[in-house]
């Protein structure tokens, strides 16, 4: 009987050959439980691992998809408002009577005394402008006969994970009106340093930005050497920015294009905040133009162009910027 239980069919069998028998019988059925075990626990822990690696696809799946939705990239910017060497500052009304006597008395060649002009001149609400950098290595690359110059610092940031690449910004929207100022004051430059950052010259159609950092690749296409990397815990990135006009004021934005890991494209579009830039530039022809002449004698170094049109100062400043404005 119990023969029977372990190997059926065996109760019959000699004692001897039984006793093989059923050992043989649970021996097998061992071995046949042991397999089908092992197998059971190697198709689980492949299920798991499919399973798991499915998972894992599907959470990177989840947040690619995620970081593919930030915003590539969001900039800041801050004007340079410090005081450069030498500049023009426009109001927009013309001096009175006493004004033009304080401001004459100020003699611009002694120690402060064009900090002490240019800060008379900002109390009365008026503007400083900037020359332009000089190009020492290709000074031809863009016309700034009668140009003006603003200037800002661009700080790019970018949240997401995976690294992207700006290979092109362009100035675009562009919309330039006459100037709002009345008076133009004028201490004359003798050619402003260079900067490392980009230069954009406003009145020209489709200009290329051009690099104005010092060395040999200066006044050549930024992007054509250029990029910044932004993203994939990469820094923060920053530009200084140049905006040349003339005889124009004007507004514009930045078309921004980049490149990401996974060799997409896209644009975006920069701004002051969301409002466009401003490049703002003094009058062609202006009611009250004082320029600092420092040939004159002392005293008299504030010349009143206005009164006297054909003084040499004068009158190549004024050439200047009429030749600046034709075809605007």
């Amino acid at each position: 009987m119990t023969g029977d239980f372990f190997a059926p069919g065996s109760s019959g069998m000699a004692a001897p050959t039984r006793k093989k028998y059923i050992g043989l019988t649970i021996a097998l059925g061992l071995v046949t439980f042991l397999v089908a075990s092992i197998f059971g626990y190697y198709v689980g822990f492949v299920g798991d691992t499919k399973t798991q690696e499915s998972r894992t696809k599907s959470e990177q799946d989840v947040e690619d998809k995620l970081d593919q939705e930030e915003e590539p990239f969001t900039g800041t910017i801050d004007y340079d408002r410090s005081e450069p060497e030498n500049w023009t500052v426009v109001l927009d009304r013309t001096l009175t009577a006493a004004e033009q006597k304080q401001l004459s008395a100020i003699n611009p060649y002694t120690s402060g005394g064009m900090r002490e002009a240019r800060a008379f001149l900002t109390s009365l609400g008026g503007r400083t402008l900037r020359f332009p950098t000089t190009l020492e290595s290709n000074p031809m690359a863009f016309n700034n006969v009668g140009t003006d110059s603003t200037a800002f610092t661009m700080n790019l940031f970018s949240k997401r994970n995976t690294q992207l690449s700006i290979v092109g910004m362009k100035a675009a929207d562009i919309s330039c009106r006459e100037p709002s100022a009345k008076s133009v004051f004028v201490f004359p430059s003798q050619g402003e340093a260079s900067y490392a950052g980009i230069l954009y010259d406003l009145t020209q159609p489709d200009f290329a930005p051009l690099i104005t950092d010092p060395g040999k690749d200066q006044a050549r296409p930024y992007f054509s050497r250029k990029r910044m990397d932004l993203g994939g815990g990469e820094s923060p990135g920053g530009f200084r920015i140049e905006a040349v006009t003339r005889g124009k004021t004007c507004t514009w934005d930045i078309k921004a294009r980049y490149r990401d890991a996974n060799q997409q494209t896209g644009e975006v579009t920069l701004k002051d905040g969301k409002k466009p830039f401003v490049a703002e530039a003094a009058p062609a022809h202006p009611q009250q133009l004082w320029y600092v002449d420092m040939s004159a004698p002392t005293g008299q170094n504030w010349v009143p162009c206005h009164e006297k049109p054909e003084n040499i100062p004068c009158r190549e400043w004024l050439k200047e910027h009429a030749s600046g404005t034709e075809g605007q």
